[in-house]
């Protein structure tokens, strides 16, 4: 695989509902994602800046491609369910024009569930950091579940 990659082509979300442009790079268990917010960006409120819940779901989507690797690979894929979240701090606010390095690891893994620490950063900024628990449904299961 070479770096960098469309998001697009690792994680579920198509279209407009996809917030994170490219894929930077996926290390075991990290990995780092940008984005450059658009004046249309979703995720960008009427005053130009992003929505504080905003940090979280770029972070979720980026912890989607970790497995969305996976699938890249021939793996079984699985789909990422954000569970909560903890810890979260928001230092400064991100708005139309900026470019955004997400960065996201996964610190404990219990069968399906997995704790992730992320930032979020513009420059040498922090924006934001926090927690995430998320559940990474096998696609099989998900099938198997819905019948």
């Amino acid at each position: 695989m070479t770096f960098p990659l469309s998001a697009q082509s690792l994680i579920p979300h198509r279209e407009g509902m996809c917030c994170i442009d490219s894929i930077l790079s996926i290390e075991g268990p990290r990995v780092q994602a940008f984005v450059k917010l658009h004046p249309d960006h979703l995720l960008l409120g009427e005053n130009g800046t992003l929505d504080r819940c905003g940090y979280i779901e770029l972070a979720a989507q980026a912890a989607c491609a970790l497995k969305g690797v996976d699938a890249a690979k021939g793996r079984e894929s699985a789909t990422a369910l954000l569970a909560s979240v903890n810890n979260f701090q928001l230092f400064d606010d991100a708005g139309t024009g900026e470019t955004l390095l997400i960065s996201v690891a996964i610190t404990t893994e219990l069968a399906d569930l997995s704790m992730l620490e992320f930032n979020v950063a513009c420059g040498q900024r922090l924006l934001a950091r926090g927690e995430l628990k998320v559940f990474y449904q096998a696609d099989n299961e998900r099938s198997i579940t819905a019948q």
